[in-house]
Order: C-alpha cells, then sequence, then structure tokens
C-alpha cells in the first residue's frame, strides 16, 4: 500500500515538473506566459458589457477561457471565440466550453487570425508583447470594434475608459478603447 502511495505521488511529481517546463518553455517561444484574468475583472466585464447578437466577441490567448465562459453563459445570443497557442489551456478551454454552443475555441496563433467579424477583442498580455498588438489591432480591425486590454496599455492608443479593481482602487486596470 506504502508502494502505490509513493509512486502515485511519483507519478504527480513527475506530471507537475511536466506541466512546469511546458509552461516555461511555452513562455520563452512565444513571449506570452499563462496567466489568468483576475476574477473581479472578469465579474466587471460580465455585469458591464452590453453584449446582443450582433456581436462577435475575441478573447486572444483566452487561457482556460473563465471569462469566455461568464460571456457565454449570460450572452447566449453572442458569438464567442477564444483563440489560445499553448496545448494544455486550450484543451482545458475546449473542456470548459463544450455545453456553450456560443462559445468556439480555435488552437493557433491569433497574430495569425482573421479577425474581420469581431466587433469586440479582449486580451491580457505583458508590456513587451503590446507593440505587436498594436499593430495586429491596427491592421486587422475595422472601425468600430470595442478593445479591451486588461493591465498593460496599447502602445500610442487612448483609452476611453479605465476601470480599476472595485475593492482596492488600485493595481493592473481594464482599459477600454475603441478603434
Amino acid at each position: 500500500m506504502l508502494l502505490v502511495f509513493l509512486l502515485l505521488f511519483l507519478l504527480g511529481c513527475i506530471i507537475a515538473v511536466v506541466f512546469c517546463l511546458n509552461a516555461l518553455v511555452d513562455t520563452l517561444r512565444f513571449g506570452l506566459p499563462f496567466v489568468s484574468t483576475p476574477r473581479w475583472a472578469i465579474t466587471w466585464l460580465r455585469d458591464n458589457l452590453q453584449l446582443t447578437e450582433h456581436d462577435v466577441v475575441y478573447e486572444l490567448g483566452c487561457g482556460s477561457a473563465p471569462l469566455l465562459v461568464a460571456l457565454g453563459r449570460k450572452f447566449p445570443a453572442a458569438k464567442f471565440i477564444g483563440i489560445e497557442i499553448q496545448w494544455w489551456p486550450f484543451l482545458l478551454a475546449k473542456w470548459r466550453t463544450r455545453r456553450l454552443a456560443n462559445v468556439r475555441i480555435r488552437s493557433g496563433d491569433f497574430l495569425k487570425e482573421d479577425l474581420s467579424s469581431a466587433t469586440v477583442i479582449y486580451g491580457f498580455y505583458i508590456t513587451n508583447f503590446m507593440p505587436k498588438v498594436a499593430k495586429l489591432l491596427e491592421q486587422k480591425l475595422r472601425a468600430g470594434v470595442q478593445i479591451i486590454s486588461f493591465g498593460f496599455a496599447i502602445p500610442d492608443w487612448t483609452p476611453t475608459k479605465e476601470i480599476a479593481n472595485p475593492k482596492t482602487g488600485h493595481g493592473s486596470k481594464i482599459q477600454l478603447y475603441q478603434k
């Protein structure tokens, strides 16, 4: 019995190390770490976005899709598309959204995606990646698209609104932009 426990423990440790090494390699390879949007920001977006059946919301780098799940449940008439390049968050996102007919998860590089149907774009990136995001938004989005960035400003763009954590009043903010 002790041997079985030790073998299971060892297997769990090996799996954890593999996931950590994979996350490190993917972060170095793609330039973006896997970090989820905080719960307060998901709640604020769910409660304050006004989406209709005409909206197509893209989350670029959707991770495990907690935002898409929250929005997909609240706005069943809108369409949601998540794009994730790392394999394990992609698989988790597919699993979490399997019962939401209005949510689709794609595996791939969002910098290479066709975003022409988007009415809303959401992303949570890091400072050194924001110039690539700004270039993507300028090139691939039509006028009128709402852009939401968490934590980091889009270079040379002016937000129409910034929302701080309502509990603390400081820290990373939701930034709303209009193309």
